[in-house]
């Protein structure tokens, strides 16, 4: 009888313990839910300042009989730590028994940075010195007859100095950015591009071409995958990734709507010097509205004499109103640094 009282008794305990494990006991307060992560601040929620033919330098006499050619910018080294510039901009010919070489044309020849591979080493050099930057973008439009852009195999001479000047771990890809989806396009508008965090110290190539030689590159590789630079193609193309429409004005809709999607997107807030003779902000303000990341300018405030200068207002790399989560702020991206004009002329 008493060993029964002893088993009931242990019966009853076990039971009113069980009583506390159950899954209606283990519910968390209300106030120790944990909140939603924030949204990962990347690439396209930046924009970032940029330089139209960044190692221009104004050739005497020239200027003056073709006005759209006068204006003088920095060497790319003050660029990117003076003046905030991230995208840059360099046009490629090749001169045989001289390589690759970076200038506008024949009648305006001058340039900050003459060998391509040494434009690329001027900002290399930049960017270990300063590897918390956002990422820097380096769009470079070959300049030879798309038939000899074939014919000698230039868009290769371009891919082999990239892999012999930039190390490979510091460049972000089109293989990176597409990682196991099923192509580039679907990747940046689903999983989207990679994260600030993901990108400081690093570089982008993008081949800036919409002409035979974009369709060459395109069709002698067709994923990408083995290759630094991105191609700009239409917007429902499977390797749509930067879209590039110089005009904010006539393509504000089209350059809205990409960026929308998620595309990187480059337009221009100045032409022809036509601007920066008038001090005509007009088309720059047209181009903050249209969500671009890349506002590529001939004027990045490098010339004191000249008083149309291009600056961001928030910093070197500021939080893309359009298209960045509310939680994102420009300090946190970048710092000023030595974000200050200065006069080259």
């Amino acid at each position: 009888m008493k060993e029964k009282a002893v088993l009931l008794s242990f019966l009853f305990l076990f039971t009113s313990l069980a009583g506390c494990f159950g899954e209606e006991e283990i519910i968390a307060p209300v106030d120790e839910v944990e909140d939603e992560p924030l949204e990962e601040i990347r690439l396209n929620h930046l924009r970032m300042k940029g330089t139209h033919n960044s190692y221009h330098v104004k050739t005497p006499g020239v200027s003056t009989i073709t006005p759209e050619n006068n204006y003088t910018h920095a060497n790319l080294s003050i660029q990117a730590d003076r003046l905030g510039v991230r995208q840059f901009e360099l046009d490629v010919h090749y001169i045989p028994g001289m390589g690759l070489r970076v200038f506008h044309t024949n009648l305006d020849p001058g340039s900050n940075c003459l060998g391509f591979a040494g434009c690329m080493q001027v900002l290399l050099d930049w960017s270990l010195a300063n590897p918390y930057h956002a990422p820097l973008w380096i769009f470079i439009e070959p300049k030879d007859e798309p038939f000899l852009v074939e014919e000698l195999g230039i868009l290769q001479m371009i891919q082999d100095e990239i892999n012999l000047t930039w190390p490979a771990e510091l460049q972000i890809t089109p293989a990176d950015v597409q990682g196991n989806v099923s192509d580039l396009r679907t990747a940046v508008t689903t999983v989207g591009w990679p994260t600030i965090e993901e990108s400081r110290g690093k570089v982008v190539f993008v081949l800036l071409d919409k002409t035979e030689i974009r369709d060459y590159y395109v069709s002698q590789n067709p994923t990408l995958l083995n290759q630094s630079m991105f191609a700009i193609v239409e917007e429902n193309h499977s390797l749509a990734s930067v879209i590039s429409f110089v005009n904010p004005e006539t393509h504000g809709d089209r350059l809205r709507n990409a960026s929308e999607m998620g595309f990187m997107v480059r337009t221009r807030p100045d032409v022809a010097t036509v601007e920066a003779q008038e001090v005509n902000y007009t088309r720059f303000e047209l181009a903050m509205l249209t969500g671009a990341n890349f506002i590529t300018t001939d004027f990045p405030g490098s010339d004191l004499e000249v008083e149309y200068a291009i600056w961001l207002p928030q910093g070197p790399v500021m939080c893309n109103p359009q298209t960045a989560p509310s939680h994102c702020t420009t300090r946190a991206i970048e710092p000023w640094g030595n974000y200050t004009p200065i006069s080259v002329s």
